[in-house]
């Protein structure tokens, strides 16, 4: 009897949340807390190989498919992490079977990091629920897309503001890595890329 009285007022607290008496700012960022939990844990639902992979170990095993046999300090430059957290990554990976360090065959001292075949055969699926804005109209879809455009360079404008200096080095720094490591290729700079506010 209980769990039906708790049924009830789960209902009525997501009532509460989609249909609010008011919108404030709290409202909205709430909702997207919410969205974005619901997503992830579908998504590991749908994909159980990939519960055993943080963020930061798929984020690395997407950066060597798309460039493998890198350095460590290679590595640390593009993801912008500390060596000593990349290590931790790595070895936990290599302890997964997903990834292999081979000796440079321009200096033997130097390691570098490839995917093992498992960690090739790795596949990060399309999320099925991608068919969720199948509701919306072509129109309606525009419009939340420049809603989107709109609070990412809010976001971008905000950390600009706080942090001009800073901002302005990680735009550099950003450009700079992808000059130095992808520009011979034919893929979308944007994996890579820190948004610069100051083009219109």
């Amino acid at each position: 009897m209980n769990g039906g009285n708790n049924l009830d007022n789960n209902c009525k607290n997501l009532g509460n949340i989609l249909n609010p008496t008011e919108v404030n700012n709290q409202l909205l960022f709430h909702k997207f807390i919410m969205i974005n939990e619901i997503l992830d844990k579908r998504n590991k639902k749908q994909n159980p190989e990939m519960k055993s992979i943080t963020k930061g170990q798929g984020r690395l095993i997407v950066l060597l498919k798309r460039k493998d046999k890198l350095s460590t300090k290679e590595l640390s430059e593009i993801l912008n992490v500390s060596v000593s957290s990349l290590n931790e990554t790595l070895n936990k990976l290599e302890q997964k079977n997903f990834i292999k360090k081979v000796p440079s065959e321009k200096d033997k001292r130097i390691l570098l990091v490839e995917l093992t075949e498992e960690g090739r055969q790795l596949e990060f699926k399309n999320h099925e629920d991608i068919d969720i804005f199948d509701f919306l109209s072509k129109e309606e879809k525009e419009n939340l897309n420049d809603y989107l455009n709109q609070l990412t360079l809010s976001l971008h404008e905000k950390f600009k503001r706080e942090d001009p200096e800073k901002y302005a080095k990680i735009v550099k720094n950003r450009k700079e890595i992808f000059d130095k490591y992808f520009k011979d290729e034919n893929n979308n700079e944007t994996c890579f890329e820190f948004i610069d506010c100051s083009k219109k």
